[in-house]
């Protein structure tokens, strides 16, 4: 995989009341911590918010799916040969699958939620898939579906990125004791974190220093969300609010 074959999503804007917020980085990072205090720091100050996450179960109960997470160190190879094209048809039928999944749950899920004027807080995103894809599968082959899809995906109001050093996922997702749930080898882990970074610079994904500590990392984010402009008009946020009001 070469970092540069990545490039930035186009993604449309929207211009519902609500703001949609995404959080996105190799599992370790942090997401869900970060937004359940940013959840709570915006109910505390009188805002709807609703907290979801994708893919879905739907999805994640998929066999073939299942089968890419747990089997995520055997990456694919572009080649001719059969298995090379046996394994591109693999990756792009699952990111399909995947955004297939995504759309629905705008459709159903986030939409009516921005709609009502909600903060939308999102758990994984389309940048998610770009890099785990991009991860497994060589970026040039899988790109032209992804932008062709992700045109039609609204644009977060701010899309956060959490970055960790693949010795710090490692750690954390250990540190769970769950014997479900264990991290990849090192050398996987290591592309992939350097997937997740590539696509959040390319897309200008705001990224986060999650080595620091969660109340340092949530005052960076929740900066960025006050200052929100939709947020501000559409919620009549106080401009005396500070992030560490709600640290």
């Amino acid at each position: 995989m070469s970092d540069s074959v990545f490039e930035a999503l186009k993604l449309k804007p929207h211009d519902y009341p609500g703001v949609l917020v995404t959080l996105c980085g190799v599992d370790g990072a942090g997401k869900s911590s970060l937004m359940a205090r940013l959840e709570s720091a915006c109910t505390r100050a009188g805002l709807n918010c609703v907290t979801t996450f994708t893919p879905t179960r739907r999805i994640r109960k998929d066999a073939v799916f299942r089968q890419l997470v747990d089997s995520h160190w055997h990456t694919s190879n572009s080649g001719s040969g059969p298995d090379g094209s046996a394994r591109r048809v693999d990756m792009l039928g699952i990111l399909l699958s995947i955004m297939g999944d995504l759309f629905q749950h705008m459709t159903d899920t986030v939409i009516p939620a921005l709609e009502r004027g909600d903060v939308v807080f999102c758990d994984r995103y389309v940048y998610t898939s770009q890099a785990e894809i991009g991860t497994r599968s060589d970026p040039a082959e899988t790109a032209p579906v992804l932008h062709s899809i992700a045109g039609h995906l609204l644009r977060p109001d701010v899309a956060f990125g959490l970055n960790v050093s693949g010795a710090t996922s490692h750690r954390r997702v250990r540190a769970r004791n769950d014997e479900n749930d264990q991290p990849p080898p090192m050398r996987f882990l290591m592309r992939q974190v350097a997937a997740y970074r590539a696509v959040f610079e390319v897309n200008g994904v705001v990224a986060l220093d999650a080595e620091r500590s969660i109340d340092e990392t949530f005052r960076t984010a929740f900066s960025h969300i006050v200052a929100i402009e939709r947020l501000n008009r559409g919620f009549q946020v106080c401009d005396k609010m500070r992030v560490d009001r709600f640290g």
